[in-house]
């Protein structure tokens, strides 16, 4: 737990504050993200088996130990304001 304190912007009282914002938020029918436009970051186009391709995997392969990956559980985004599977938000 103390992990989780110290790793959270303002530690397990400000994720819990804004949890229940969000499930208020949910429960009243609020969309949080009202206004937000997603949009495609800028980005590298790399040919596979260039140079820069190895470069980059290089880089991504030393962050992966640092990395966390989360699968957001079934249903469609409509909630979000997205009208395809979550899984496939920008």
């Amino acid at each position: 737990l103390l992990g989780m304190h110290l790793g959270i912007a303002g530690g397990l009282p400000a994720y819990i504050r804004r949890a229940k914002e969000l499930l208020l938020a949910s429960r009243e029918g609020t969309n949080p993200l009202q206004g937000y436009k997603p949009s495609v970051p800028c980005g590298h186009e790399l040919q596979l088996g260039s140079d820069a391709f190895f470069e980059h995997e290089l880089i991504g392969a030393t962050a992966m130990c640092k990395a966390t990956f989360v699968l957001v559980a079934g249903g469609l985004g409509e909630r979000l304001g997205y009208s395809g599977v979550k899984v496939s938000l920008p």
